[in-house]
C-alpha cells in the first residue's frame, strides 16, 4: 500500500527512472507538462518541503524543471540547495581521477561523459558492449580510486565517480534537518541502486519509501513504471495533499 501523503509529509524524489522514463542519453528526457505542474501544486500545499534527490547536477535538474526550482540534491550528494537557495558543494574531483574517466570517454566509441565536477559519470546506454572494458578499467585503477578516496558506482548503464561518504542518503539526512523539511514525515521514492542509500537511512528518520520496477528493502510500495509514478502525483495534486493516501 502506497504510504499516505499529508500535510506533515517531506517528499523527496529521484528523478531519472522515478519520475522520467529513461532515454538513450540523460539531455533526452521529457518533462510532461501535466508533471510539472503537479509537482508545484504539490510543494505549494507542502510549503515546500518537496526536493529532487538526483544523481544529476543540479545545473541539469533546473535545466529540465524551469521555471520550477525546488530544494534538491544533485550529484548523489555532491550538491545541497536548501529552499532558501543557498547551495553547499564538495570539492570537484582530482585530475588524477578526471584523467581515468576522460581517457575511457576518448577511446570508447558510444560512451557520454557526464563532468558535475565533485562526481563524473560514463554513461554507456549507447554502448552496452562497453560494459566489460569499463569494470576492467576501474579495477585496473582501484589503488588510484582507494588512494583519492573514490566510489566507484555502477548503476543502469552508468559507471560514476564520486567522493567517499558523499551519497543520496547522507545528503537526504543533511536537507530533511532544514526548513521547511525539518519535524516532517519523510517519504521517498526512488528506483536505482544509488538511492539504496536513502532506503538504508529511512529508519533513521522514521521515513517511509516506494521504488519504482522492483522492490528494494525499505520501500513500503512498488509502482511498476515512472508513468504510474506521475500518474500518482496528477492524482495527488488535483486531489490535495491532506486528504490523499493509498489510491
Amino acid at each position: 500500500m502506497m504510504p499516505p501523503v499529508s500535510m506533515n509529509t517531506a517528499l523527496f524524489l529521484d528523478i531519472d527512472g522515478t519520475l522520467l522514463d529513461l532515454a538513450r542519453t540523460p539531455d533526452r528526457v521529457k518533462v510532461p507538462a501535466e508533471l510539472l505542474r503537479a509537482l508545484e501544486r504539490i510543494a505549494h500545499e507542502l510549503q515546500g518541503a518537496l526536493a529532487f534527490v538526483s544523481g544529476r547536477s543540479l545545473e541539469s535538474i533546473d535545466k529540465l524543471f524551469a521555471p520550477f526550482k525546488p530544494a534538491a540534491i544533485g550529484a548523489h550528494g555532491g550538491e545541497i540547495r536548501g529552499l532558501d537557495g543557498a547551495v553547499a558543494r564538495t570539492a570537484p574531483l582530482s585530475d588524477a581521477v578526471r584523467n581515468v574517466f576522460t581517457g575511457l570517454a576518448e577511446h570508447v566509441p558510444g560512451l557520454l561523459l557526464e563532468d558535475k565536477a565533485c562526481a563524473l559519470a560514463l554513461h554507456y546506454r549507447l554502448a552496452p558492449e562497453a560494459r566489460p572494458v569499463l569494470e576492467a578499467a576501474m579495477e585496473k585503477h582501484a589503488r588510484l580510486f582507494e588512494a583519492e578516496k573514490i566510489h566507484i558506482l555502477h548503476g543502469k548503464a552508468v559507471i560514476e565517480a564520486r567522493p567517499l561518504g558523499i551519497d543520496k542518503g547522507s545528503a537526504v539526512i543533511k536537507l530533511a534537518r532544514q526548513k521547511p523539511f525539518a519535524g516532517r514525515a519523510v517519504l521517498f521514492g526512488g528506483d536505482d541502486t544509488t538511492d539504496l542509500d536513502v532506503f538504508r537511512i529511512l529508519p533513521k528518520l522514521g521515513g517511509r519509501g516506494f521504488s519504482v520496477g522492483k522492490h528494494f528493502p525499505g520501500a513500503e510500495h512498488v509502482f511498476d513504471t515512472p508513468r504510474a509514478v506521475r500518474q500518482w502525483l496528477v492524482r495527488l495534486a488535483k486531489d490535495g495533499v491532506a486528504e490523499a493516501g493509498a489510491r
